[in-house]
């Protein structure tokens, strides 16, 4: 049995989820807060490395216990250790042969983007602001070309080699409401900051610079340098990891 987490972060306090030699990680403040729990150093593997400035509403990592503590008593004793930009929501038992990458079904990741003229600086760290006109129908027409199965070899920032860029999105869709845009995306994997390529390349269809052929004939030739600039990262949340049954007690957040 190991025990899995569900986790919220704020981006912006770290250096990335990763652990990292002489930064502040997610990882690394995690693991010391589970080691001193655990009674000793602990790994944990996690559903996915964000980068430095995303955040997550529901990341999922796990570890293996070395001491006996109520599932319900995990969150409390970790979120005493832990500092305010990091929060354990829940943990669960889950089986020996779980992983948080490859037992996963799909990742829901959301990209918020402000549209209102108030100067609230508090809110700049987590929403990109931009306050230019933007058609937002074309957009939603834009996104159209990204459900089902694709090869979003396109939409990849080069760094890590993957054996294959097609991925199928079960959602790509955008809200608008007072404050601005979020554009939610669900797919069972995403390329190196493909959520971010998307999203900066939607910005430029609104603008105006780029139309939906453009972007359909960027995606059959698997060029990166056709597509727009890749979206601020502190814009972004990785919102929930889905699992098959037994799992399910530790997704669905958001």
């Amino acid at each position: 049995m190991q025990v899995a987490l569900r986790i919220a972060y704020d981006g912006k306090e770290f250096h990335g989820f990763q652990r990292q030699e002489n930064a502040s990680t997610v990882q690394g403040v995690l693991e010391e807060a589970v080691g001193e729990v655990n009674g000793g150093g602990t790994t944990i593997r996690a559903a996915g490395r964000t980068d430095a400035g995303v955040h997550a509403f529901g990341q999922i990592a796990c570890f293996w216990p070395r001491v006996r503590v109520p599932m319900d008593r995990w969150p409390m004793a970790l979120n005493r250790l832990l500092p305010n930009g990091i929060w354990v929501h829940e943990a669960r038992a889950v089986p020996a042969d779980f992983h948080p990458i490859r037992s996963a079904i799909c990742k829901h990741y959301r990209y918020r983007i402000r549209r209102d003229y108030t100067g609230m600086p508090f809110l700049g760290n987590f929403a990109w602001h931009l306050v230019e006109p933007l058609d937002i129908e074309r957009m939603q027409r834009t996104l159209e070309l990204l459900r089902g199965k694709c090869d979003f070899g396109a939409f990849q920032v080069s760094g890590r080699p993957v054996a294959s860029t097609v991925r199928t999105m079960y959602h790509a869709g955008l809200r608008e409401d007072k404050r601005g845009l979020s554009i939610d995306f669900v797919a069972d994997g995403f390329l190196y900051k493909m959520v971010r390529s998307i999203v900066g390349t939607l910005v430029e269809v609104g603008r105006g610079r780029m139309g939906r052929s453009e972007v359909e004939s960027a995606m059959r030739a698997r060029d990166r340098s056709l597509m727009g600039p890749t979206a601020p990262p502190h814009g972004l949340y990785l919102v929930s990891v889905h699992y098959p049954t037994p799992s399910r007690g530790i997704i669905d957040e958001g």
